[in-house]
């Protein structure tokens, strides 16, 4: 089952954990297609969360570092892991229990391993293969093991694949274990992912061999989100006509009514074309934008916001955030899901279409309530997938919907969704939020067939709250 990492943090005080029980859920992010929520210390794109206090940058800097360096050892247990259970798949009886068991918990360390990649500050264009082949090798165990239920065994072929799924691991898990002993030995991530020349960052060049074209990666039937059918696919949500360096700088102005200095650092190139900016405004918050070139509509932001007592509540950053989104072409937003982490608010907003909710076309958002300025935003899923669709609300009610639901969960809300399920589709859905044994539950039935098409769980833990 896929995982979304939302918004978190590693250290939470008592009153901080006081107030999240309070906190108002607005709704849920789902789905293999929707990127994990900005990151309390993370960035976005390739920009490096700047625009802190002198006092506090060193400490900023370490924690940052901290969590990219968790990040990685991450990674390398899911990588070591599933290395370990494909292993244990070749060499267990074909067709038994425990080769079905083999092959869900690699399917499981395979989609860590994919959370783990988009958590680290690397230019993804240059490790997509590695991308691929890790949101691929999750996709075909899942079906390997989908297919064992029903008592067949691994074909000849099937098990020739897995060896070379095992052969791609191991070469894989090679790279990462030297890269290990950068880190032993003091590499920082935080200072190479700021050294940028060529639209990569050093950091990414630091693991080049991710990207290795001497490994044969398979063919598999079923490609997952980061397929070539959606990685390498033509951009769709972006319009207008081609803008100017000049003209995307100006269009910062608009947007930036505060800004007090803008300096272009570079273009970048790949399924995106950007101009990209350092940003300082007046309270002297420094910001990395990227500006499309088609159209010249903001695609990414990052930075961090002041320090200080808030002079905006939830609300009021919710309304700064609907009324950006909007004026950067994101129209008939709507918040789904809210969270504030000390003085920062931290949104995810999609568009609706006949009333709606269109999930595949997410745009996250981070506001500052100290200063209320928008410190992080990322419209890059919205300006992949977003057309008009066809749409059709189908035939279940939203009251039929919730009458599927155990009659011991207590039903919070329900609403139409259009939202990414499995082998890339996309299917209109009502959603039903319900409690039931203080944990929070997400129902997904089909709104044409009734048929439940996916479930998910909310787990809240100290780095922030997990969907699976």
């Amino acid at each position: 089952m896929s995982e979304n990492r939302m918004n978190g943090k590693s250290e939470r005080s008592a009153l901080a954990s006081e107030k999240n029980k309070s906190k108002k859920k607005n709704g849920a992010i789902i789905g293999l297609s929707i990127a994990t929520g900005v990151l309390a210390l993370s960035t976005i794109g390739l920009g490096i969360g700047v625009g802190i206090t002198q006092n506090s940058a060193m400490n900023y800097k370490n924690d940052l570092e901290n969590v990219y360096n968790n990040n990685f050892y991450n990674l390398l247990d899911s990588v070591n892991n599933l290395d370990n259970k494909i292993s244990k798949t070749l060499s267990s009886e074909s067709g038994s229990t425990y080769q079905r068991k083999m092959l869900l918990e690699a399917s499981r360390n395979a989609s860590e391993a994919e959370i783990s990649v988009s958590q680290l500050p690397l230019s993804h264009s240059e490790v997509q293969d590695t991308i691929k082949l890790i949101n691929q090798i999750s996709g075909y165990t899942s079906t390997l093991a989908e297919k064992m239920v029903g008592g067949q065994s691994l074909s000849q072929e099937e098990v020739e694949t897995l060896e070379k799924i095992q052969r791609s691991i191991v070469d894989l898990k090679a790279q990462l274990s030297d890269f290990e002993k950068k880190l032993n030995r003091g590499y920082s991530i935080i200072d190479s992912s700021k050294d940028v020349s060529e639209d990569i960052n050093s950091f990414t060049r630091s693991l080049t061999n991710l990207k290795n074209n001497d490994v044969e990666y398979p063919t598999m039937i079923y490609d997952g989100p980061f397929s070539d059918s959606v990685v390498n696919s033509k951009v769709k949500g972006l319009t207008g006509q081609a803008v100017s360096k000049s003209q995307a700088g100006e269009n910062i102005k608009k947007y930036f009514k505060t800004s007090a200095d803008i300096e272009y650092e570079g273009e970048t190139k790949g399924r995106f074309e950007t101009y990209n900016f350092r940003v300082t405004n007046a309270d002297n918050e420094r910001l990395y934008v990227q500006v499309t070139k088609i159209g010249g509509h903001i695609l990414t932001i990052s930075g961090a916001g002041r320090d200080g007592e808030n002079n905006i509540d939830m609300e009021g950053a919710k309304d700064i955030a609907i009324k950006f989104a909007s004026d950067n072409g994101i129209e008939n937003g709507e918040v789904v899901w809210s969270d504030s982490i000390e003085n920062d608010v931290y949104l995810n907003i999609a568009p609706k279409q006949g009333g709606i909710i269109l999930y595949p076309d997410l745009v996250k958002v981070k506001v500052n309530m100290t200063s209320g300025t928008i410190v992080g935003y990322d419209a890059t899923t919205y300006f992949t997938n977003h057309i008009d669709r066809s749409l059709s609300k189908g035939s279940l009610s939203l009251s039929d919907a919730k009458g599927k639901v155990p009659s011991n969960f207590e039903i919070v809300q329900s609403r139409l969704v259009l939202s990414p399920l499995d082998y890339n589709r996309e299917v209109v859905c009502v959603e039903v939020e319900a409690d039931n044994d203080n944990s929070t539950y997400y129902f997904y039935f089909n709104a044409s067939n009734g048929n439940l098409e996916n479930v998910l769980k909310v787990i809240e833990t100290d780095n922030g709250n997990l969907l699976m």
